[in-house]
């Protein structure tokens, strides 16, 4: 190989190593462009964390505190108690209840006839208002008003917490032992039996009877009547 020829190729060789990329150098670069991807998809991901916290966060709210509700009450439960009323001077628990000296007795009281009733309860006055159950032509028209109980025992004929009764007015003819004293008041609580005046479901024109069948209140007298009922 001549000089001339000899120096050729030696240009060559040294203007393709100039050409050619250094190789720590491509390796250094590649490094630092995958450290710059990483900081950026840290960040990225950073970045989208925020976010959707954010948004978690604006949408969540506490559960509020759930507030007492008052408790629901039946239509059949009872109403609210009255006070109780005294009885009529010389009236003893478990008396029968006077509804007037002329009243006529459709049978005698018995526990058995007492059982033949169609409805009979121990409940307490919270109302009187005008009669329900007459009707207009009555041969006999009779003084009697409409009572509203509130009913603590049901021995025969229902179940609700009040039962509406027509009976004797309580000024009819006063109680035992007390002239003009009323037979009955707000408060006063009794033991009631009796019919539908017209015929029909027990409660359908209820009307209470006299005669013992209807009573002053004794915790014994109550006794009977379920035992007779049963």
């Amino acid at each position: 190989m001549n000089q001339s020829t000899e120096r050729e190729l030696r240009e060559l060789f040294a203007a393709d190593a100039a050409d050619a990329p250094d190789e720590l150098a491509v390796a250094a670069a590649a490094v630092r462009r995958v450290r710059r991807r990483r900081r950026t998809l840290t960040v990225s991901a950073a970045t989208t964390a925020v976010i959707i916290a954010a948004g978690v966060y604006g949408v969540y709210r506490p559960a509020a505190t759930p507030q007492a509700q008052p408790p629901v009450t039946s239509s059949s439960a009872p109403v609210a108690s009255a006070p109780a009323a005294d009885l009529p001077a010389g009236v003893e628990p478990g008396d029968p209840l006077a509804f007037g000296a002329a009243q006529s007795c459709v049978k005698a009281y018995s526990p058995q006839a007492l059982a033949e009733n169609a409805f009979a309860f121990d409940g307490t006055v919270t109302g009187i208002g005008p009669a329900r159950t007459e009707r207009s032509p009555h041969p006999v028209p009779l003084d009697l008003r409409s009572v509203t109980f509130q009913v603590h025992t049901w021995f025969k004929g229902g179940s609700a917490g009040t039962a509406v009764v027509d009976m004797a007015s309580p000024a009819a003819g006063g109680a035992t032992g007390a002239e003009g004293a009323p037979a009955y008041q707000i408060g006063t609580r009794l033991l009631v039996s009796g019919m539908p005046r017209w015929g029909g479901a027990p409660l359908a024109d209820a009307i209470a009877w006299g005669c013992g069948f209807t009573r002053y209140y004794s915790p014994s007298m109550a006794a009977a009547w379920a035992t007779a009922m049963n």
